[in-house]
């Protein structure tokens, strides 16, 4: 049984999106934004509601994604924010349990409290986020959603996100793809009962050769450690699992999956996923080899052309 992919868009989004990366920057690094940046943003907002930005405890992207793919007018951030707020808890209840499994009794307190946080964060940042970030983000899905009219769900994943396949399972049926701007480099993926959601990371807008020079600093970089080769080496035989890995590398395990990761993340290797957000198995991924060789040409042979 197949599932079903829908790119979706809203500047809902990346409003929910950007509070996330502010909220678990730590854990989320190494991230295109930097340490200057939460920086600038602590700056912006009043320091009685620092402690509440950053307060982990608060649910600010996983369910209320569900609800923006929901959300009948979502245009604009006003719209879903007026939308969430009109919306009764028994109905968030109903929206909600077909996918998550268990759902607080205390949703409507929930809703109320992220409510607040979300307007605060549009009142003290994300309005006064430069118009082509959004404009960026409109057009990367209209071009996405063309290619899924091209490739079949699977492959289109695995485009958009640099190597991630979600394998068919029974049980899954929807999958949304959703660009997304501030978590860049990664994907920031959910499994639910039914449905999964990917937030990938938009391409940057460069030339030609400032791509070739990317691709050949992420591919060098992560081809660049002896043991990490090895990983490679024992992944090109056929597709294993994390403890496949570790029996036959003589690794630590927490080694190994550092390792597979750094390749996963460079495009290299990819990783299959089977209804949940741990990985199944890796595959090598061969059109890095092109990519890096391609690259290569492009800059030692353009006989100084730009580009």
């Amino acid at each position: 049984m197949s599932y079903s992919v829908k790119v979706d868009h809203s500047p809902a989004y990346e409003l929910v999106n950007s509070l996330y990366a502010f909220i678990y920057y730590k854990k989320l690094k190494p991230l295109d934004i930097k340490d200057e940046w939460i920086a600038k943003v602590k700056a912006s907002i009043p320091k009685k509601f620092i402690a509440e930005f950053e307060d982990e405890r608060w649910e600010v992207l996983h369910r209320i994604v569900l609800l923006i793919t929901q959300c009948p007018k979502k245009d604009s951030v006003t719209d879903f924010l007026d939308w969430l707020e009109k919306v009764s808890p028994g109905e968030i209840f109903e929206r909600l349990s077909p996918w998550v499994e268990a759902i607080p009794a205390n949703i409507g307190e929930i809703r109320d409290k992220t409510l607040e946080l979300l307007r605060l964060w549009n009142e003290y940042y994300f309005q006064y986020l430069p118009s082509d970030i959004l404009s960026q983000l409109q057009a990367d899905a209209a071009l996405k959603a063309k290619r899924a009219q091209e490739l079949s769900p699977i492959d289109l994943i695995e485009e958009v996100t640099n190597g991630i396949r979600v394998e068919p399972v029974d049980e899954l049926t929807q999958v949304y793809v959703i660009p997304q701007y501030h978590c860049k480099p990664s994907v920031i993926h959910d499994y639910f009962k039914g449905m999964a959601t990917y937030l990938y990371p938009i391409a940057p807008q460069l030339s030609e050769k400032e791509i070739a020079y990317q691709n050949i600093i992420r591919l060098s970089q992560a081809l660049s450690d002896e043991n990490r080769l090895k990983v490679l080496e024992f992944i090109s035989r056929g597709p294993c699992n994390l403890i496949e890995l570790h029996k036959n590398m003589g690794l630590a395990k927490s080694t190994v999956h550092h390792h597979a990761t750094a390749l996963a993340k460079a495009g290299i290797v990819r990783r299959h996923y089977m209804g949940s957000t741990t990985v199944a198995f890796y595959s090598v991924r061969p059109s890095f080899i092109s990519l890096l060789t391609e690259g290569l040409e492009r800059i030692t042979l353009s006989k100084g052309k730009s580009s």
